[in-house]
């Protein structure tokens, strides 16, 4: 944990449940998206600063399977287990691959708003992951064949060597 963070100040009763299951449960997860712009996403907050474990971000997937997804890498995280970009995982998602991406600074004001509210006093742009998940055949949206129905509910935010 950084010993010097300066928790922002809860304006309402959200960053009050945010900042509550920081302190409690070592993250928070949010929602956002789902409308005609956006797949759904969810992301964490609080895993930089209790686990030096980036932030995540998932795309395209149900709430609840978003927020056990990224469950299940905080609880890798309370056990010393840090995911980095280009890591593949068989065990965050259940039947589905799972490969970590780093998110570019330039996406953060766009989909992790609360975490910048929170990190306003973090001494330097906190990390973030982009939990990318395989189709049922263990393909990645930029591998050959994977299937063109959930490419539009993945996207990549940033391109993959």
């Amino acid at each position: 944990m950084f010993r010097d963070f300066e928790w922002p100040i809860a304006q309402e009763e959200a960053d009050e449940a945010l900042l509550r299951n920081i302190r409690e449960r070592g993250c928070h997860i949010l929602t956002g998206g789902g409308d005609n712009e956006n797949p759904p996403y969810a992301f964490s907050v609080g895993l930089a600063l209790n686990y030096a474990q980036a932030e995540i971000i998932v795309f395209g997937m149900a709430p609840l399977q978003a927020a056990r997804a990224i469950d299940t890498v905080c609880s890798r995280a309370t056990f010393g287990k840090k995911f980095i970009d280009g890591d593949i995982s068989s065990d965050v998602i259940p039947g589905r691959k799972a490969c970590f991406v780093e998110v570019p600074v330039e996406f953060y004001e766009k989909y992790l708003g609360a975490a910048l509210w929170f990190y306003q006093n973090w001494p330097e742009p906190f990390p973030c992951l982009q939990l990318v998940w395989s189709d049922s055949e263990g393909r990645f949206p930029w591998e050959a064949g994977f299937d063109p129905a959930l490419r539009k509910d993945q996207p990549i935010l940033r391109g993959v060597s």
